[in-house]
């Protein structure tokens, strides 16, 4: 019989096998975002990308712009918000020891296989594909250290990095049981101010978007992800989320994040329009606390109202969506390299770009997925994923 372990994801947010089923629900509704906006990459959004064609209409680019822009701000930080909610039970469970290892095994894995296999084959492919490529002799000579970047394992970096400053954090000074308080607003407006003033320091070195920091790391989005994962890790310290939101705040919640999706929207389409992007990304301007001013909003508010939502819901998982649960860390690492190849395999088809978007979009997650469910299934495999 195929040995079944919790999937790496599980073991990265420190959640077993008895887990709440919102959870499953909502890590595979991220999960999806992601891929989505990552195939809208090849497509349609201006940003970098393994691969491109980029020959969608500036209709469709407008579309997807809107529809995945507020995601782009707050979907992986919801998920490190997640993360840290279900790191302390973890390292209570194991010890500081134990969870160290683990978290160095399962993430760390992961992480280095990207850093100098994944990434850099994904760029050399990509770029045969779109005849701007190397022989494979020119590209480990002249290429291949260039390319030693996590990609979109930077968030399995960062969240190696902040399990392990916590594990640390908390050897030095342990938890005390009596601290208990309920969560407010004035709470989540500080978290918010520091997520605006230091991802405006941070960009002054680092702009979104930038390939400046070493490794690929996505240094410019650390402050909100530290920022949400501390959240969770207090939220479940604390106490904050046991019985749900007061009304009153998930009343502000719900209208944060509906300002922040609309104020998300327009940014995303400014921007498709603008000859002056750079502006907006970094530096020591006005117009660079805008991002921050919207992400902090989003990251804040939409975050709470979505985790609140979920888990009103009856919290209740089917077979199915425990499996799609127990896979989506596997194939969040996958997803990158499937939609790859499929988009390739299509780039001589006669078909509107649109089409395409539809056709990578929905058997890339149907790969991603399906492959991830079978990983996690194998007892090598299962033991990372």
């Amino acid at each position: 019989m195929p040995h079944t372990a919790p999937s790496g994801g599980e073991m990265a947010a420190g959640v077993d096998s008895s887990r709440e089923a919102w959870i499953d629900d909502l890590r595979v509704a991220v999960i999806v975002g992601v891929i989505g906006a990552h195939v809208s990459l090849i497509y349609a959004l201006d940003v970098g990308w393994y691969y491109r064609e980029r020959t969608a209409s500036e209709v469709a680019k407008a579309v997807l712009a809107g529809i995945f822009s507020p995601g782009l701000l707050f979907g992986m930080g919801l998920l490190f918000f997640v993360a840290g909610l279900f790191t302390p039970p973890a390292l209570g469970r194991k010890g500081a020891r134990r969870f160290v290892i683990d978290r160095l095994w399962r993430l760390g894995v992961p992480t280095v296989a990207y850093l100098l296999a994944i990434n850099p084959a994904m760029n050399f492919f990509g770029d045969r594909a779109m005849g701007e490529g190397e022989t494979v002799a020119d590209y480990f000579r002249r290429t291949y250290w260039d390319d030693v970047e996590l990609g979109v394992a930077w968030f399995i970096a960062a969240l190696l990095a902040f399990s392990l400053v916590y594990a640390v954090w908390r050897w030095r000074r342990p938890v005390r049981t009596e601290l208990t308080s309920p969560l407010r607003r004035s709470d989540l407006v500080r978290a918010g101010g520091f997520i605006v003033v230091t991802s405006f320091l941070v960009r002054l070195e680092f702009p979104v978007l930038s390939g400046d920091s070493a490794w690929g790391l996505n240094l410019w989005e650390y402050p909100q992800m530290a920022t949400l994962f501390a959240l969770g890790v207090l939220a479940r310290e604390r106490g904050w989320l046991s019985a749900g939101l007061s009304p009153e705040l998930r009343r502000s919640c719900g209208r944060a994040a509906a300002v922040g999706v609309v104020l998300a929207i327009a940014l995303g389409v400014g921007l498709t329009i603008t000859e002056d992007v750079d502006r907006f990304l970094g530096g020591l301007r006005l117009e660079a606390t805008l991002i921050p001013l919207i992400e902090a909003t989003l990251a804040l508010g939409m975050s709470l109202w979505v985790i609140d939502w979920f888990r009103r819901r009856e919290n209740r998982a089917g077979t199915l969506v425990r499996g799609l649960g127990r896979a989506s860390f596997a194939a969040y690492l996958l997803h990158a390299p499937l939609t790859i190849i499929l988009a390739m395999a299509l780039r001589d088809v006669a078909v509107p770009a649109e089409l395409k978007f539809l056709g990578v979009f929905s058997l890339g997650l149907c790969a991603s997925f399906g492959l991830g469910w079978l990983a996690t299934r194998s007892r090598v495999a299962g033991r990372i994923l």
